[in-house]
């Protein structure tokens, strides 16, 4: 009996070991701080960081550049709110960025980014990542030379919103209809 279940026991360590040897990573599509790269199709996304910005601060007020003259006041019940992506494309062939994003909060609101125009180079763009270790932002650009090292989100959210945390930034991709990843973020 003690011999039968000895070799049961090594034949279950040895499956499991045999199951963990694979040569690709697992896709993990929900990440649950912003640490975790999370895979949507052929790109993995890692946030880099999140936070409020600060349209006094001279550093912040440079972020904000770029945006349409509708778009750039403040309500009073009103914050900035700035996300740092990064893209990362391990297959072999050349693969666009996501497209959509939102911020969801834990009532179910959602928030798009705002429209930035091209004068604003560190902003996330949708564009084509080429393959065998690609990345976005380039690795010469501004926006990945920054102590963030990814491009940024831009988002108007109202004050309230930080009271129904955690907040998640979802990421999808109208060439990949169905699916998402999520990004719980670290307010």
């Amino acid at each position: 009996m003690f011999r039968r279940l000895s070799a049961l026991t090594l034949l279950t360590v040895a499956l499991a070991a045999l199951v963990g040897c694979g040569d690709k990573q697992a896709s993990v599509s929900e990440g649950e701080s912003e640490a975790i790269f999370v895979t949507l199709g052929k790109l993995q996304y890692q946030v880099q960081m999140s936070r409020q910005l600060n349209p006094a601060d001279a550093g912040d007020h440079d972020l904000l550049a770029g945006i349409a003259p509708t778009e750039a006041t403040l309500g009073s019940e009103d914050l900035w709110f700035g996300v740092w992506v990064r893209a990362f494309n391990n297959s072999d062939s050349i693969a666009p960025t996501a497209n959509e994003f939102k911020i969801v909060d834990t009532r179910g609101e959602e928030f798009e980014p705002i429209v930035v125009d091209e004068s604003n180079k560190l902003v996330f763009r949708e564009v084509p990542v080429e393959g065998d270790g690609g990345q976005y932002p380039s690795p010469n650009s501004a926006a990945a030379n920054l102590p963030t090292t990814g491009a940024i989100l831009i988002f108007k959210l109202p004050y309230p919103t930080l009271d129904y945390r955690p907040l998640e930034l979802e990421i999808k991709s109208s060439d990949l209809p169905g699916k998402k990843a999520s990004v719980t973020l670290d307010v």
